[in-house]
């Protein structure tokens, strides 16, 4: 703790050269000891931001530096893509970093209709029938001015912080493939990583090379929406 001690000096304009220079010297003074008093609130900042940085380390051994360190900067972070199985689109994965506990966020995710609240694409999102592990969501988007409707599967696994989604076959869906997860990692108190995943083939819908150029686009920005909307405990609207 740093204590200052100031004392007025009374000089004004047009006053003798040294109480001038008082004045000068005294707002000196009090601009240092601002620079004192944040400089500790500073490095515990750094602090906090390097123990976050090891512990994601620890969670996801295989992410690089640079992907550690926008993740810290940007909240939001894409992952190399791996070659996909024979058939099947690639896969977009990323890590996202929630300034809420673990429980907050899944309780977020887990209702999955509030996803019109942050994703403008959506035009519809309806739950028509519960599971005992999830439930079937009906959604109607439009991609690049196509208007789709089909049907989503989630599935919840408590045990492993881990929600899945992916196509109800017993529906006509416009889309030819879409899957995905999120799997949840406390980091603090405070703080919770999530992977992210997620496969998308429109079909005939729209040539393959403007699926891939929709989906790497609009991925990051949907979920930095998710985690703004999260960490506003549902308040934010793009």
């Amino acid at each position: 703790m740093v204590s200052l001690v100031v004392r007025q000096s009374g000089a004004v304009a047009g006053a003798p050269v040294g109480a001038r220079r008082c004045v000068r010297v005294q707002r000196l003074v009090v601009l240092l000891a601002a620079a004192i008093v944040s400089a500790p609130l500073a490095g515990t900042s750094r602090a906090d931001d390097a123990a976050l940085a090891n512990t994601v380390r620890a969670v996801v051994p295989d992410a690089s530096a640079e992907i550690v360190e926008r993740l810290l900067a940007d909240k939001v972070a894409l992952l190399p893509s791996s070659d996909p199985a024979p058939g099947e689109p690639p896969a977009v994965k990323a890590l996202v970093l929630f300034s809420q506990p673990k429980s907050r966020v899944m309780e977020f995710l887990l209702q999955t209709a509030r996803q019109v609240e942050y994703r403008p694409e959506l035009e519809k999102v309806e739950t028509v029938e519960p599971l005992p592990e999830g439930n079937v969501d009906l959604q109607e988007m439009k991609i690049m001015f196509v208007r789709i409707h089909y049907r989503l599967r989630y599935h919840y696994e408590p045990a492993k912080d881990r929600l899945s989604w992916e196509l109800d076959p017993r529906f006509d869906n416009g889309l030819h493939i879409i899957d995905g997860s999120w799997e949840l990692h406390a980091l603090d108190a405070g703080h919770t990583l999530a992977r992210f995943s997620t496969h998308v083939d429109v079909g005939a819908a729209l040539p393959a090379f403007l699926q891939d150029i929709a989906t790497r686009k609009n991925v990051p920005q949907t979920l930095e929406r998710c985690r703004k909307w999260i960490d506003s405990d549902g308040r934010y609207r793009p």
